[in-house]
This record gives structure tokens, sequence and C-alpha cells, in this order.
């Protein structure tokens, strides 16, 4: 199978139970779960991924390092497999493993800066005055309008044509989701999140996390990165980087990141390495040309090796 994408989801992808069935089978993922729990010795990745129950796994300091490991475990089965790619991009989170995976950084560094952005992140809105909502199917010009004319709401992650996530304080989110409701949005749902992610209320963490960001090594990569804050493609380290610090408080150009690797890189057949599916449905409501094979079981990956 040829691919020219590898594709990382973020928070919301995870289930309980996940990526148990490629640690029993795959020596090289098992290393990888292994990994990461010397890595860090406050938490046990094996246990959330693979004991936890959802209650436990949304949370967001528990969350990041669990799908982390998943997607970046899924991805080393897939490169021991043969499989390579020229580009990589992830979904928020999912951006720190397509940037381990592409070579960046190393899993372990990668590891400690996603535990730390999960804590950083819960801890960032102590008072928890933080929320977000989906609007679909409205236009993006439309929402941006209504986001300043309420104030202190801003759109977090532009993820298709048809959705565009907003993100601020949790009582205006509500307010804005109910006036693009009478403006003519298909839907407007609050999520149940810890925080307004990717936006303002992200500054003081995203400062904190820039210290960690810089004190790690970063290496010339293998690939190609589409940045989330962007939607550039870039192999410079430096990019790369500065581009991660701002991810936390700007917002996800998805919808962007999906034309670039389309029409501009010409690149129409991935591989989604994690659960959800997520990225595969947008990628579906973007164009119908695009083929987006989702590993999130064994079965799925022997299905492309037959192994």
């Amino acid at each position: 199978m040829e691919v020219c994408g590898f594709l990382f989801p973020g928070q919301g992808a995870q289930k309980p139970g996940m990526g148990r069935d490629f640690y029993d089978k795959y020596d090289i993922a098992k290393a990888v779960f292994e990994r990461a729990d010397e890595v860090l010795d406050d938490i046990s990745v094996r246990k959330l991924c693979f004991e936890a129950d959802e209650e436990v796994l949304m949370k967001t300091e528990n969350t990041q390092p669990a799908l982390y490991t998943v997607s970046y475990a899924i991805y080393r089965v897939l490169e021991n497999n043969g499989l390579e790619a020229e580009y990589y991009a992830g979904h928020s989170l999912g951006e720190y493993s397509a940037i381990a995976a592409a070579g960046y950084i190393s899993f372990e560094d990668g590891l400690k800066l996603v535990r730390k952005r999960g804590l950083l992140m819960r801890d960032c809105d102590p008072e928890k005055r933080g929320g977000m909502a989906a609007i679909i199917g409205l236009d993006e010009s439309t929402i941006s309008e209504v986001c300043s004319e309420v104030g202190d709401v801003v759109p977090a992650n532009y993820n298709s044509p048809n959705q565009v996530v907003i993100s601020g304080n949790k009582e205006k989110v509500k307010k804005v989701a109910e006036i693009l409701k009478s403006r003519g949005a298909k839907r407007a749902v609050v999520l149940n999140v810890s925080g307004a992610f990717h936006s303002p209320f992200m500054m003081s963490a995203a400062e904190e996390l820039k210290r960690s960001v810089e004190a790690i090594e970063w290496k010339k990569g293998k690939g190609k990165l589409v940045s989330n804050s962007t939607a550039e493609v870039t192999d410079n380290p430096d990019i790369i980087k500065d581009n991660l610090i701002k991810q936390l408080y700007s917002p996800v150009l998805w919808n962007k990141t999906m034309k670039i690797l389309v029409e501009e890189c010409g690149c129409l057949n991935y591989v989604e390495c994690g659960p959800g599916k997520v990225l595969k449905g947008l990628f579906r409501s973007y164009s119908r040309e695009v083929t987006v094979n989702t590993i999130e079981s064994v079965s799925d990956i022997q299905s492309i090796f037959d192994t």
C-alpha cells in the first residue's frame, strides 16, 4: 500500500482500552508502551489506555499522554512494516504525535511535553471559566462576526467547511451558540471540555510550555509537517517549534491544512494513526477524492499488510 500522508488525531478520539491489541500482538508497540511508563513516573500510560474508564481517560492531563502514546505505537508498527510517507499532520494534540513520528523530536521528549501540556491546560483555568462549542452548518465569517460582537469568544478549530469550534468564556460561548442558531446554524453544541482550548485563555500555559519546548533536542525530520497554527508546509525544526508554542492559544486551521495537503501537495491517500475516525470524517466532508485508512485496531493493520 502506498500513502503520501500520516494523520494523527487529537483529544476527543480517545476511548477506553485503546491500543491494547497492538500491545499484545506487536513487540514494537509493546516497547513503546513500556518506554512510556519508564519515562513518566507519576502515571502509568498502560493503565490509562487499557484499564481507565471514560471519565478518567477524558481528563486532559490523562488524555494527552495516553493518545500520544497509542498513536505513536501504531505509527511504529506501520513504519516497521515498511510504510512511508512524505507528509505528516496532526490535529491539535495530534501535532505532537506527527512531530515525533516524523523524527523532529524523540518519542520520550514528546511524551514529556504532552504530559506537561495536559497539566498546564488543566491548571491554567482553575475557576473553570472557559468552555467550547461546535457550530455546524454556518459560514466562518458569520461565526467570527458574532464572536467579536459578544467578546471573550474566538474561533478555535476550523475543522471543515461545515464545522467550526468556538472557545472562550463559558457563559459567553453559550450566548454565541444561541445567537448562531438564530442566524441559521444547523447545530450548536456546547462541548464537555475542561477549558477554553486554543484561545487566549491558554496564554499563561503557553508561556510555561515554551520553556519545555525550547529545552528539548530538535532534529531534522524525515518528512514535511503541516503546522496547525499556520497551515503551511515546512521541514524547518525552528519554525515547527515556534508554531507548536503558538498552537496552544491559536486556532487549529484544519480546513486549510486539508486544502494544502490535497490541492497544493497533491496528497490523496492517507493513514490515520489512532482511534476515532475523526480525521477520516473531516477529510470526507472536504473531498470525496481523498482516501483515509484509519488504523485503530490490529484488524485494520492486517487488512493493509496481511500480517
